[in-house]
């Protein structure tokens, strides 16, 4: 191979080595320009980071806070997305959940790609996980 071919195939590998880079790794753990909160009931947390995973029409959305994280599973294609299923752990020491017949939860989308995700779950508290009580919940989400 000439010398050509060789530098050709070295920038193609190096563009391709590029390319993959932030695909693989851990999720960020700063706040970034657009975090998101998550409350439920009285507690909030802003969260450190936010994956959205769009396939066909489903979008998982994945909110990580310090201590905990939240996951909803949005059905797209209509005029506002509707929610599948909501999953709280570990929110200030809360668990819940939302979807199909448990709480009730409807999502919507502003103009700048932030989902706000707001129902009610059926949460548990740390201090006492063998009690539930349904619980008002937001999740604000920038994708």
């Amino acid at each position: 191979m000439g010398s050509r071919m060789i530098g050709w195939m070295a920038t193609l590998a190096a563009g391709a080595v590029t390319a993959g880079c932030g695909m693989t790794g851990t999720e960020p753990n700063e706040p970034s320009q657009k975090s998101g909160r998550i409350a439920v009931g009285d507690k909030s947390s802003s969260t450190q980071s936010v994956k959205c995973t769009q396939n066909e029409w489903l979008l998982t959305i994945n909110a990580k806070t310090e201590s905990g994280r939240a996951r909803a599973l949005l059905q797209l294609g209509g005029q506002t997305p509707t929610v599948n299923s909501v999953n709280f752990e570990n929110i200030d020491g809360r668990n819940g959940v939302s979807g199909g017949d448990v709480g009730k939860a409807e999502a919507t989308l502003d103009g700048s790609s932030v989902y706000r995700i707001t129902g009610t779950a059926v949460v548990t508290d740390r201090a006492d996980p063998a009690q539930t009580a349904d619980m008002p919940f937001t999740i604000e989400a920038p994708c």
